[in-house]
């Protein structure tokens, strides 16, 4: 007797809802209204899934990352045949093609809020004596990436921080000793509401809520590292992404969740900008949690140890190729 199992995910992109159920032979992906079957013939060492021909992109998309998702060791799956859409996003030329593990989790439309959108030319602009591309601008509120992740039985989602919603949350986080102590925003409310509202003016920086199943646990600020004051602390390049992070709720504390969490904004990150070929952090040099954790995500690396005017701080440094090329989702 066969063991059904489901897999729900989402197109930030397109606002769709997908769920996949999934058999040992085929299965179906449902979006709303529409219902797409699948046949999938599969071995230890390969999967062959043949797709319904009038399936949409993120269906096909949302299909490949249920075989993905629910099976770690899957490196491969192969298709007789699949959308244009999907052959072109991959460089395909032939009728059936590979999809390879390290490539599907590069692909945009299915994660990223931008995902549909083609590479912008690139414009410049100078702050402060840094000359720099144009930043694109982000809503109060919006989503910004989500994904089930099957390892902790949750969807992550980013979303741009929406002051009403958030603020008495942000303010009982910042409160917490454990992150006064790198944070140093133990301030009354109102004074937290202009920091909020001064980051969603900022182009280079902004505050995101980090949401495990809809529910606020985490706090990011995202920004860009060439007119940041990390950027003349190291060679930094037009794209460089970077951020500062917080895990607010206790409860969600361990070291599973947080590897989920650093991994989703790695990936994030990167596909939201695909010309971002580093990622970088500056933590305060004593905080060892954080050192001790690059021991297990080798696509990170500690680069030096410098001083900024408020702290001493340790640069890290995570490289796009050695991210997606060491199979970190």
């Amino acid at each position: 007797m066969s063991t059904t199992q489901v897999f729900k995910t989402f197109a930030c992109a397109t606002a769709e809802n997908f769920q996949v159920s999934l058999e040992s032979a085929g299965g179906t992906v449902s979006s709303g209204a529409q219902n797409w079957n699948f046949k999938l013939d599969q071995t230890e060492q390969t999967k062959v899934l043949a797709l319904d021909s009038k399936i949409t992109l993120t269906g096909a998309l949302a299909t490949l990352e249920a075989l993905f998702g629910l099976d770690p060791a899957c490196q491969k799956i192969s298709l007789p045949a699949g959308p244009s859409e999907l052959k072109n996003l991959l460089g395909a030329k032939a009728d059936s093609f590979e999809v390879e593990r390290t490539d599907f989790f590069q692909l945009r439309p299915l994660w990223v809020h931008n995902g549909l959108e083609n590479v912008t030319p690139e414009r410049w602009t100078e702050t402060k004596e840094v000359k720099h591309p144009i930043r694109p601008r982000i809503q109060e509120g919006q989503v910004l990436y989500q994904r089930s992740i099957p390892g902790i039985d949750k969807v992550l989602r980013f979303r741009v921080a929406d002051i009403e919603k958030d603020l008495d949350i942000f303010h009982e986080w910042h409160n917490q000793p454990r992150v006064l102590k790198f944070w140093e925003l133990d301030k009354p409310k109102e004074e937290l509401r202009d920091y909020l509202k001064k980051g969603l003016q900022d182009p280079h920086q902004f505050p995101v809520i980090l949401e495990f199943d809809e529910t606020p646990i985490g706090y990011f600020e995202m920004y860009w590292t060439k007119e940041d004051r990390l950027g003349p602390y190291y060679d930094s390049e037009a794209f460089d992404r970077g951020f500062h992070f917080l895990i607010g709720n206790i409860e969600v504390l361990g070291f599973k969740n947080t590897d989920a969490i650093l991994k989703a904004v790695c990936h994030y990150l990167f596909l939201e900008e695909p010309r971002t070929r580093k990622i970088m952090a500056e933590p305060r040099s004593d905080n060892t949690n954080v050192l001790k954790y690059l021991e297990t995500f080798k696509a990170w690396r500690k680069v030096k140890e410098f001083d900024f005017p408020h702290k001493r701080a340790a640069l890290l440094e995570c490289k796009r190729e050695l991210f997606f090329g060491n199979n970190y989702l």
